[in-house]
């Protein structure tokens, strides 16, 4: 294979990848982890349709993304679009028209992005709209900016997170957790495999970030992260899950969901439907955490079920293919 052809297929991964978490982890959202033991006993180990649940009362099928996977679609669109330059308003405009005319649109879209787009829409500069919103909503759609940038280069690549943070999560710990994902993200499409290089990145950016986005209260998110390789180093798998839940939490919280995502990212040893499966199976924002390790685990290991690809694909009028070629002359590692 040549360079490109190389980089095409790590590309496709990562974006299966970030589906596949996504539809894995969709029925269990906002379950807890005891709940799920008792339904799955030996956890998710299949695409399943959207489960009973006050929280997010939805009807879904099999193999159905929720606002993760729409919105990395939609950035990475906007950067084809734009022929490889960043627009973030661009993006929020096309986010304000899926929010508005979808249907469900509302019962897979993150508070915070909620907030701020009805924000926008009455006037609010978008200076102000993202002020306080520290959830993982940032991180969930940024790979595309990591497909786009050189981790070494990271003020750059800080910069270009930040601008699509802005408008819906202008907190500093929003936007730090953004700029990891996307430097692991950038790490794997250039080809990285190394789960240790890949904690010394998250760590580094973690801490490099800090100034990216409004001040807003927080613990240390490169300390968790530290924390977390701890546990996963040091415990079995069901172990180091357990107190994963019980010590850091696996919620909407960027402070919680970071870690958890490169947790995963290790115990899954780099295979992303086995990161689908372990995440959808923690409870919590199951589906971000899945799609986010899944999509770093997609470009290490772009190796997926045939079989559920190809409905997520169907169902909801995906093709990873088209999508990978379409983003594939803007990295920064096409020759």
């Amino acid at each position: 294979m040549t360079n490109n052809s190389e980089l095409l297929r790590r590309i496709k991964g990562i974006l299966m990848g970030g589906a596949v978490g996504d539809a894995y982890g969709m029925p269990t959202e906002f379950w807890t982890y005891n709940q799920i033991r008792r339904s799955f006993p030996n956890g998710i180990k299949t695409l399943l349709p959207s489960l009973e649940n006050q929280l997010i009362p939805r009807n879904l099928p099999a193999g159905s993304i929720t606002d993760d996977t729409i919105n990395t679609v939609m950035i990475l669109e906007s950067i084809v679009k734009n022929q490889g330059k960043l627009n973030a308003m661009d993006y929020i405009n096309h986010l304000i028209e899926w929010i508005s005319n979808a249907k469900d649109s509302k019962l897979v879209s993150g508070p915070s992005t909620l907030k701020a787009v009805q924000a926008i829409k009455k006037g609010v500069p978008v200076n102000n709209t993202g002020y306080g919103n520290t959830t993982n909503g940032a991180a969930m759609k940024i790979s595309p900016i990591g497909l786009v940038s050189d981790y070494k280069h990271l003020d750059k690549l800080m910069e270009n997170v930040f601008e699509i943070c802005l408008p819906t999560h202008n907190t500093e710990i929003a936007v730090s957790g953004a700029c990891v994902v996307a430097a692991c993200i950038s790490y794997v499409a250039a080809g990285g495999k190394d789960i240790d290089e890949i904690w010394e990145i998250a760590v580094r950016v973690a801490e490099e970030s800090k100034g990216y986005g409004a001040e807003f209260p927080s613990p240390s998110l490169s300390f968790r992260i530290q924390y977390v390789h701890k546990i996963v180093h040091n415990c079995i798998e069901e172990d180091a899950i357990t107190r994963i839940v019980n010590e850091l939490g696996t919620g909407v919280e960027t402070i919680e969901s970071i870690p958890a995502v490169l947790a995963v990212v290790q115990l899954a040893k780099g295979d992303p439907m086995k990161a689908a499966k372990i995440s959808a199976s923690l409870g919590a924002d199951t589906d971000t955490i899945g799609a986010i390790s899944a999509s770093i685990c997609g470009g290490i290991t772009p190796f997926f079920d045939e079989g559920d690809v190809s409905t997520i694909e169907e169902i909801n009028s995906l093709d990873f293919s088209k999508l990978a070629e379409k983003i594939l002359p803007f990295s920064p590692y096409y020759t």
